[in-house]
């Protein structure tokens, strides 16, 4: 388990640190086709000079011994009387499960290809294991256990099938299943065979990884563990650069959309931009100069220009950046910092303070607005900011009865600003044309929301644990008009993978209706 580095004079909320999930869109951001020095087509990005690819060398780390045990702490506590109510088993929903993990899972990610209709998930946990999963279109299963000996868990997945033949001209590079892991070991497959390919050795502990979005053939690979970014050719199987700066773990990393640069997030509190074809530090973003919360979340392809990138944190605020301009855009309060009421008193003989961490962010499609983004906490509140003004337009909650005024009130002893026990957010999602969002919890939901007036629209239950990671693949219909269909896979602490379909537009007309 990893744990963060925090103030002794903030109780943060649990958190668990998961993968960024970077869906890029837009066809107009696809560059010309490259050409190398014979005037033929090659899928590698421009900034990849070859010659220049790092050497790199992995020690093993040393062995650490096991803390003692103190023997003073196993004393027993008196306990309370424990309530024995069973609670009824929640329905399932879900249009199929996939048992084969033996631990929770914590990475997930698809891909649905609409010229075969294949639907391809891939799933890794703590069970040191990562599996791939191919659906028929009647949603049964064929799951593979994916073949290196993982000795520990299994951090961050991806795949580069969206990506593949997005740099132009005729060559296209083979679809890759990414695998890495807390053991150090970054794995990659050939998606239609499960075969492994290679095994990359570079940063401890792996907690993010992201393909290039120009043709797939680049991987970037963050390590929670020295705060280290590490980027990769994929057909060469060579360290391309290792990014150094950060002070503290990297919590997420991506390429801006054009591909130009790379973008990590830290427990440092910084948001840095770097130059691919250097390895150098482009711009740093600091956005607390009193004293850095760590970073929990990235989410990119903001504004007209696709340059705005959202960072969510643990001191309850979420912040905005303009990676061509290099400026700060605007801090978004999504959750006050409030004295916990208890009078405890820290280390230092302060009151302490709970606040509530930001654990997903993401901006909205440019078919719905590019002005707005939304913040979902684990105060269980998802909030839509309009970023032309820096406020809160919308609160969406499982409560009904919350208003603005309850969500933004500093936290009392009779009234709480949370959307309800165990219902913060874990991950969310947009619907590509549409101002609805999607939004997994710690309780086992999924919940889709209208931003347009905070209305709960559907439901979705199936988990009896934390989900821990949400990936949705929309299918869309062929005349554009509807929301069409949204394919969600969840990876929970229950040990299982679940897929529910949503008919978009007919759970609108249910929820007009009532």
């Amino acid at each position: 388990a990893k744990t963060n580095t925090k103030s002794p004079k903030i109780l943060i909320i649990p958190r668990l640190i998961r993968p960024v999930n970077t869906n890029m869109e837009g066809e107009d951001d696809i560059p010309t086709p490259l050409i190398n020095d014979d005037g033929e087509d090659d899928t590698t990005p421009a900034f990849i000079d070859m010659s220049s690819a790092v050497e790199v060398t992995v020690s093993p780390e040393e062995d650490v011994e096991p803390m003692e045990d103190d023997d003073e702490d196993d004393e027993e506590l008196p306990t309370e009387a424990q309530d024995t109510t069973v609670e009824a088993p929640k329905e399932d929903v879900s249009k199929c499960t996939m048992s084969t993990h033996t631990d929770a899972i914590y990475a997930i990610t698809s891909h649905y290809d609409p010229a075969s209709s294949s639907f391809t998930i891939v799933s890794g946990g703590g069970d040191d294991t990562a599996y791939i999963h191919t659906l028929s279109s009647s949603y049964i299963p064929t799951s593979t256990k994916l073949s290196h000996a993982h000795t520990d868990s299994v951090s961050a997945v991806a795949l580069n099938a969206p990506y593949v033949g997005n740099a132009g001209g005729g060559k296209v590079s083979p679809k890759l299943i990414g695998v890495g892991s807390y053991d150090g070991a970054i794995v990659l497959y050939n998606q239609e065979t499960g075969e492994k390919v290679q095994v990359l050795e570079g940063p401890s502990d792996v907690e993010c990884l992201c393909f290039h979005p120009k043709g797939g053939t680049v991987l970037l690979a963050g390590s929670i563990a020295d705060g280290t970014v590490w980027m990769y050719h994929t057909p060469t199987s060579k360290c391309l650069q290792v990014f150094v700066g950060h002070e503290a773990g990297v919590t997420a990393c991506s390429f801006t959309p054009d591909g130009k640069f790379a973008l990590s997030a830290s427990q440092d509190g910084t948001l840095r931009v770097w130059a691919p074809k250097t390895g150098l530090s482009r711009h740093v973003f600091r956005f607390n100069d009193t004293e850095a919360a760590a970073l929990t979340c990235m989410g990119i392809n903001g504004g007209v220009d696709g340059q705005l990138v959202i960072c969510g944190s643990e001191n309850g605020a979420a912040y905005v950046a303009h990676v061509g301009k290099k400026k700060v855009v605007a801090t978004l309060r999504h959750a006050e910092v409030t004295p916990t009421g208890a009078g405890g008193m820290d280390v230092d003989g302060e009151e302490e303070v709970l606040t509530s961490s930001v654990e997903a962010v993401a901006f909205a499609p440019s078919a719905v607005n590019t002005n707005w983004c939304a913040t979902g906490g684990m105060d269980g509140l998802l909030k839509i900011w309009d970023l032309t003004t820096c406020q809160c337009r919308q609160i969406c909650s499982p409560k009904h009865n919350t208003t603005m005024e309850d969500a933004t009130a500093p936290a009392e002893e009779e009234k709480t600003n949370d959307g309800g026990e165990g219902t913060g957010i874990t991950r969310l999602q947009w619907h590509p044309t549409l101002p609805l969002i999607f939004t997994s919890s710690p309780d086992g939901a999924i919940r889709l929301y209208d931003v347009r007036n905070g209305q709960l629209v559907h439901s979705l239950s199936g988990h009896i644990d934390m989900i821990n990671d949400m990936d949705i693949q929309f299918i869309m219909p062929e005349n554009g008009v509807g929301g069409g269909k949204a394919m969600v896979v969840t990876a929970s602490d229950d040990k299982c993978v679940k897929v529910f379909e949503v008919d978009v537009d007919m759970v609108l007309a249910q929820s007009q209706q009532q």
